[in-house]
């Protein structure tokens, strides 16, 4: 497989709605000649290079959502087990009273 039919396979892998980059793909399968490729390197570069870009711009916002969530589950987490030592704390001395309660009862 020639290095122009793969990339065509890559691009195809994919839901093009540009104009112009089917434009171009389309040019090139009616006409392999050096201006269609020329047309469809300059169309696709620009096409997938945007989708990159955003693509970046996309996993850096959910990156550092992702680390907002963590550092909350994280004190969370800490707050949870401050609560069950106190709860652990109070029942200790919830079961204490009663054995005093019991012992000072005639």
């Amino acid at each position: 497989m020639s290095e122009l039919a793969e990339l065509l396979a890559l691009i195809d892998g994919f839901h093009i709605t540009d104009r112009s980059l089917l434009h171009a793909r389309e040019r090139l399968r009616r006409d392999d000649g050096a201006a269609a490729v020329e047309a469809l390197r300059r169309a696709a570069a620009k096409y997938f290079g945007e989708m990159a870009s955003e693509a970046e711009r996309h996993l850096r916002e959910l990156d550092g959502r992702l680390d907002d969530l963590y550092q909350r589950q994280y004190n969370l987490q800490a707050e949870r087990g401050v609560t069950e030592r106190r709860r652990d704390g109070a029942r200790r001395v919830l079961q204490s009273l009663q054995s005093v309660g019991r012992q000072a009862q005639p």
